[in-house]
């Protein structure tokens, strides 16, 4: 589907393939086209969304957000519209602000699912019209679709006020580069770039749930007039936890166990962690009992006490994120009278080995410091009598 854009008007094209989920149980693939118009009136900007679905829903609503990048990332709904059944194609016009990104999602519902399914895209609409030319040819920079590891980077030029040439642009073959850094708060990391004959780009090996600047321009164009953008990578499942021991005591005899828990946030969190999940489990892997602890910035150790109907062999513990629950660590469960027990059995046979130690190398050890000293003795006396006076 190719969509046809009027000289006229300063508008460009974007296409974006997405693949969305309908419901749980089936993922069927979703097309949702975004047509950024710059028109020159009081209005301001527009943005047109084009869509196409494998079948009809009657329940489809488009919401757009604007988005602010700070310490933080903060969302604010600008409007939404409840489309009718059999469109695909919606302008949204009003309230949109120059130089500002926009979250825009194609939301399907349906009382069969449980669930919303949602399908987005992001869009910065550049700065208000300038009379002065500025250096380098302007590019509308789409984002989309975003994962956890890769993006997808579109860009198109902005189309001349008077016809083109055509056999002049046919001897011009222009080139594009698009850089990428990591942004964390006002320090950035070392980026990487590409040259591309082509307006667009699939940006792999990201990390999850971390900002990135992405820039796009011509090859000959300076960094300083480059068309940027800032977004957020989607996250993905953390790692492990470190989980350092559990124990067990006694509670009601026969009846209830008081069990506690320690451990370390995930090396890998893939985002921002939500919580945690912790599962008392017997020797056949049968959860017993879980809890959903509420300690999630726990520094440098996380601790959780549930009393548990069965004695548990061991428990494991995952973080969740946005993206869902992650990985998960397991640590075996020691009673806590057995645990003092084999303590001080093991303080004993400490004492014991060390007395056996004493009684079979004692004399000789002191037979060799004796010698030892009495021969330093002997040198430093003879040292003195070989002194001159």
């Amino acid at each position: 589907m190719a969509l046809q854009c009027q000289p006229r008007i300063l508008r460009a094209c974007f296409l974006v393939t997405i693949v969305a989920g309908i419901c749980a149980t089936r993922v069927q693939a979703t097309s949702l086209y975004l047509r950024v118009t710059r028109a020159d009136s009081a209005d301001g900007p527009e943005i047109e969304v084009t869509w196409t679905m494998p079948k009809q829903y009657p329940h489809l609503t488009l919401t757009w957000v604007a988005l602010t990048y700070t310490s933080q990332v903060s969302e604010r709904e600008v409007g939404n519209h409840q489309l009718e059944e059999g469109s695909g194609n919606y302008v949204i016009k009003g309230g949109l602000r120059y130089n500002q990104q926009y979250k825009i999602c194609l939301i399907t519902s349906s009382p069969a699912c449980d669930h919303a399914s949602s399908t987005c895209s992001y869009v910065k609409v550049p700065s208000a019209p300038s009379p002065k030319n500025a250096k380098g040819v302007p590019l509308y920079l789409t984002l989309g679709p975003v994962h956890s590891k890769n993006l997808t980077a579109v860009w198109a030029e902005l189309p001349h006020s008077h016809a083109p040439d055509p056999a002049l642009d046919a001897k011009v073959s222009k080139g594009f580069k698009v850089t990428w850094r990591r942004v964390e708060g006002l320090v950035g990391h070392p980026g990487h770039a590409s040259n591309l004959v082509t307006s667009r780009h699939l940006i792999r090996g990201l990390i999850p749930g971390t900002r990135y600047e992405v820039c796009v321009g011509e090859t000959l164009t300076p960094d300083v007039y480059m068309t940027c953008d800032v977004i957020v990578t989607e996250e993905d499942v953390p790692g492990p936890p470190i989980a350092e021991s559990g124990s067990c005591s006694i509670q009601a005899r026969g009846t209830h166990w008081r069990c506690d828990v320690t451990w370390a946030a995930p090396e890998k969190t893939h985002g921002r962690i939500r919580g945690y999940l912790v599962e008392w489990k017997d020797r056949e892997g049968y959860v017993l009992m879980e809890s959903l602890p509420r300690g999630v910035l726990c520094d440098p150790l996380c601790y959780e006490s549930q009393v548990v109907n069965f004695h548990p062999t061991e428990v494991c513990v995952s973080a969740r994120t946005r993206a869902g629950q992650g990985w998960e660590s397991c640590a075996p469960i020691h009673d806590v009278s057995g645990r003092i027990l084999a303590f001080f059995e093991l303080k004993v046979m400490l004492i014991i080995g060390i007395t056996i130690l004493i009684y079979q190398l004692g004399p000789a050890i002191l037979r060799a410091v004796l010698k030892c000293c009495l021969r330093g003795l002997y040198r430093h006396v003879e040292g003195e009598k070989k002194h001159p006076v």
